[in-house]
């Protein structure tokens, strides 16, 4: 296998675009208490969904970020997708839905979070997600994106990152 270059998103980098993200989501309807923030992969997204749900304020308050693991490539959702289940009644408490993740590749964790919670009767106007990077060739497009890259000719790598077992070296 090849090794794609790098699409580097340095430290100043992610701060950029969480940036933009600020300035580009409507939030004018994000009020703490019917909305939450699900952060997607918290061990990649913590700083994005941090930021933003800070600069979301409303009335003194942030919203609720509730953190949901999800798969690397190589493993199962089931797991996951019970786990996010076990949450059920702390999300469900919320009328509106906010999704955060810093990086889409395939869209595959979207998809079974969206099918957990349009299970649960969310619909998906309920359902905002944002994304700091995202390939443009994921299966389940964001509402709204900082910046797109190509999967096809780049590995989205962030700047914290280090040997993992689940990505191809």
């Amino acid at each position: 296998m090849k090794k794609r270059p790098l699409y580097f998103i340095s430290r100043e980098k992610e701060f950029e675009l969480i940036q933009k993200l600020i300035v580009m989501v409507d939030n004018s309807a994000y009020d703490p208490e019917t909305t939450c923030v699900i952060m997607a992969s918290p061990d990649y997204s913590a700083t994005v969904a941090m930021h933003l749900t800070h600069a979301w304020s409303n009335k003194g308050n942030i919203l609720p970020i509730i953190p949901v693991d999800v798969t690397y490539p190589d493993e199962q959702p089931e797991p996951f997708i019970e786990k996010m289940k076990a949450q059920k009644d702390r999300i469900t408490k919320y009328s509106k839905i906010v999704m955060v993740e810093a990086g889409i590749i395939r869209g595959g964790n979207w998809k079974w979070m969206l099918d957990v919670l349009y299970l649960w009767g969310f619909k998906r106007s309920d359902i905002v997600l944002v994304a700091l990077c995202e390939n443009i060739g994921s299966k389940i497009k964001s509402d709204y994106v900082a910046e797109y890259y190509d999967n096809e000719k780049e590995d989205l790598t962030f700047y914290f990152e280090k040997y993992n077992k689940h990505w191809p070296v």
